[in-house]
């Protein structure tokens, strides 16, 4: 079981990897901040169609408690939260700050590209056509992180 925070779960539904999850982890749990911020008006037309109509290995859920952290939003609050409450396998996030928060409290972490990846390892997806879609979003990433990613998937191929 995974939690997630808004921008991962948003591109990999726009990059068309969203039903890797399941087969990778098991059952997503997706904030309840995060919810709204999925199914908010200015959210792509895909993420807020998918949010809506959840698949069954996918639930939304509120932590107990939610520590104060001034500089991150109530979405990402309540992910690291409930990644610590359930004890999470993962937490999916891309965000850099949220990414260091969330390992000093022991959790363990990974990206869209991260997620990518795992599930191109295991013959879910097409990591370049995968990633191709994810560049044609407005995701920000550095292009030597796509580059490392393809030349990794690459040299897989190779043995």
């Amino acid at each position: 079981m995974v939690v997630t925070d808004s921008g991962s779960i948003q591109y990999l539904v726009l990059c068309e990897a969203i039903d890797a999850v399941p087969q990778m982890y098991g059952q997503l749990v997706i904030p309840a901040a995060v919810a709204q911020e999925l199914s908010h008006h200015e959210a792509p037309p895909q993420v807020r169609a998918w949010i809506k109509t959840l698949p069954e290995w996918a639930t939304v859920e509120r932590p107990t408690q939610i520590e104060p952290t001034a500089h991150l939003g109530l979405g990402e609050r309540e992910a690291i939260a409930l990644a610590c409450e359930l004890k999470a396998t993962q937490l999916l996030v891309d965000d850099r700050a949220v990414r260091r928060i969330a390992v000093q409290r022991g959790l363990l972490i990974t990206g869209t590209v991260g997620v990518l990846e795992a599930a191109s390892q295991l013959g879910l997806l097409n990591l370049p056509a995968a990633l191709q879609k994810l560049i044609r979003t407005n995701f920000r990433i550095d292009a030597d992180v796509i580059r490392q990613a393809l030349e990794r998937d690459r040299l897989r191929a190779d043995f």
